[in-house]
């Protein structure tokens, strides 16, 4: 005992190795530095993560640890792309190596835009390295990378692929020397061996390391937004003098000056519009650009707005087109930008000494975005992926796109995506099960992508499987408005899930609300997507039915998720943004609205089956903008009227009930 004591009192006295000091500082950083460490990461996984990692700290290689460390870094996840240990950071004194390519993920695959020292492999795709696929060696890679959205891992994610070091730290090659890639070109694969160079080398060689596109590999005209890249900002008149361009590289400069030129020109009646181009703007400081953004609010009362996004829009330049979303309502086109909205940034830099490594962890939380927005990116509403053929011979589709938008006599508003990360987990929360004359109600939350929200399972007493219905209520409505509904169908054999919509839906704010319609979409999406999960529910048969702002959701929801069988539109029209704009006193907002007006998207809806319903009384749907809606729809369709108001009658109900008793049976 007392023998065993003096053993535990030496050890304890031992020191700890410099190694797992760094673990340690690092760990300490990341929860001091950080504002809210834990709002994407569990305390738990983050506690348990640094002690494995300090407990076999001295075991591992300095690559390892490399891996380590960086994976520890990148944990706090979403919207925290400021926040990890980066390979090309100047500020890390350790020596990391990269291979002499510099790679971009086009939407056809991962190319090669640059080289060092050389132009034979220029244009090239990448297909493997050390014989993996690119698809295992990406997978094994993204852990480590430090990332807001999607937009920022993809954009990010070559660049760690391409660190020798970080490789070899995760077992995918045997040493940090020369290396086999295998590549892709004319529909040939070839090998070729590269050694990597040291960082500051690799640098000098590849010449800018701020931008991922470079002119290298382009061999026709090279687009002015490439060409012009290392210009903080500059101007110019497109489309005969119709479009004021502005291309806004980096947010450290003064805008004044060109906001002058912007006011000047919007002066000019022959100016249609403004097209602001940020996909070269990895951000900066931003407390630039407030001359600029009021002056786009200014112009956009009378012109058009249009702004051109990408993966590397990040930090400041995220700000600063958040801020242009709330006060200029433009119509944004690219991809996913690589910012959030509301977002971490600012960063404290550590030196991790013993790995020579720096650790940069942002200290403030930039919600410029209304608290509620949960969105990971500014999604375009005119999205344009780059393909590696239009870089290569120097064409530029994005602009295109924009002027187009840009140009017309008339400016539609452009169709937002109702996409969502299929890979976000569900997070379904069970409540307990009450039962009352033969009805099963249970209480339940879940991830439904914009935030956690309330529902109801309701659903006959046995064990199904039982046929589904999603109700989606009104402006006004929530998870338990149409509970009644759902009880009625339980007698009849069938289950309900009756889901919470956003809130507020409705603020006057064209950009909030089209993106509360847009979350309200997103959030049905996310509840089909837990149909598997709940007991008894038939996935096979599953139909929708939204009454009055829900039939608006639920005519998109048909058009653009194909999982439905049919839905019932109840009290619904063509054009959401009618009573909505005159609610607003705004036919500008009315025509922002549109975008999300449901007969666009409810043009999609086949093979689903649709039942219009509608009362000849209702002042909010006239009959003309009904009939718009129906006419709109395509495959099987039926409408009939009744002698209702706009919350319809027992008749209406009745119909619909039988309805879908027909519609799911077998």
């Amino acid at each position: 005992m007392i023998a065993a004591a003096v053993v535990a009192g030496v050890l304890a006295l031992v020191p700890q190795s410099v190694r797992v000091d760094d673990v340690r500082l690092a760990a300490q950083h990341l929860r001091e530095d950080h504002p809210n460490l834990f709002h994407d990461l569990a305390p738990a996984r983050f506690d348990a993560a640094v002690d494995e990692l300090a407990d076999k700290a001295d075991s591992l290689d300095d690559d390892e640890l490399l891996v380590g460390l960086m994976r520890l870094a990148a944990l706090p996840g979403v919207r925290d792309g400021h926040t990890g240990i980066f390979p090309l950071d100047p500020g890390t004194h350790r020596e990391l190596h990269a291979y002499p390519i510099r790679m971009y993920s086009f939407s056809d695959g991962v190319y090669v835009v640059g080289q060092a020292g050389g132009s034979d492999l220029l244009r090239a795709r990448l297909v493997a390295v050390n014989d993996r696929p690119l698809a295992e060696v990406l997978t094994a890679v993204r852990p480590v990378v430090p990332h807001d959205n999607d937009s920022s891992l993809q954009l990010r994610v070559t660049t760690y692929l391409n660190t020798a070091e970080v490789l070899h730290g995760l077992h995918l090659v045997p040493r940090v020397g020369p290396l086999r890639f295998t590549f892709e070109r004319d529909g040939r694969r070839f090998d070729a061996e590269l050694t990597p160079l040291p960082v500051r080398a690799y640098a000098s060689a590849i010449g800018d390391l701020v931008h991922p596109l470079i002119p290298q590999a382009v061999s026709g005209r090279v687009p002015a937004y490439i060409a012009r890249r290392n210009q903080a900002l500059w101007t110019t008149k497109l489309a005969s003098g119709r479009v004021f361009y502005l291309g806004y590289n980096e947010v450290r400069v003064n805008t004044y000056a060109a906001s002058q030129r912007l006011l000047a020109a919007a002066r000019t009646k022959k100016l249609r519009a403004v097209v602001i181009d940020v996909r070269n703007n990895g951000g900066g400081d931003n407390r630039t650009y407030r001359a600029l953004v009021n002056a786009v609010a200014h112009v956009g009362r009378t012109k058009r707005v249009v702004v051109l996004i990408s993966r590397t829009t990040f930090s400041a330049a995220e700000n600063f087109i958040t801020e242009l979303e709330l006060v200029a309502h433009p119509v944004f086109v690219g991809e996913p930008s690589g910012g959030s909205p509301n977002l971490y940034g600012d960063t404290v830099q550590t030196e991790l000494p013993a790995s020579g490594l720096m650790l940069r962890v942002a200290h403030i939380y930039w919600e410029l975005s209304e608290p509620a927005d949960a969105r990971l990116a500014t999604e375009p509403q005119v999205p344009v992926s780059l393909s590696s053929s239009d870089y290569f011979a120097g064409r530029d589709p994005v602009l295109g796109a924009a002027l187009a938008a840009a140009v017309p006599p008339r400016l539609l508003a452009a169709r937002p995506r109702f996409s969502y990360d299929k890979r976000r987990p569900l997070a379904l929360r069970l409540g307990s099960a009450q039962t009352q004359d033969g009805v099963v109600r249970q209480s339940l939350t879940f991830d439904a992508g914009h935030g956690r929200k309330t529902a109801y399972w309701t659903h006959p007493d046995g064990n199904g499987p039982w046929p589904v219905v999603l109700f989606s209520p009104g402006s006004d409505g929530n998870a338990k408005t149409q509970l009644p509904d759902a009880d009625r169908l339980a007698h009849r054999g069938i289950a309900a899930l009756t889901v919470a919509p956003p809130a507020p839906l409705t603020t006057c704010r064209a950009s909030a609300d089209v993106r509360a319609y847009v979350n309200y979409v997103v959030g049905r999406r996310r509840a089909l997507d837990l149909l598997p999960k709940l007991r008894g529910a038939d996935t096979r048969r599953v139909a929708a039915v939204g009454f009055s702002f829900g039939a608006a959701v639920s005519a998109t929801l048909a058009g653009v998720d194909h999982r439905l069988r049919g839905a019932v539109i109840q009290s619904g029209r063509a054009h959401l943004s009618a009573p909505l704009g005159a609610y607003c006193h705004s036919a500008k907002y009315a025509r922002a609205y549109s975008a999300v007006d449901p007969f666009r998207f409810v043009s999609r809806s086949a093979p689903a089956s649709l039942l219009f319903q509608n009362g000849r009384r209702d002042p909010i749907s006239p009959e003309g903008d009904v009939n718009a809606l129906v006419r709109a729809a395509n495959g099987m369709k039926e409408q009939r009227w009744y002698d209702a108001p706009h919350e319809l009658n027992d008749q209406a109900r009745d119909e619909r009930d039988a309805w879908l008793v027909q519609l799911l049976a077998g």
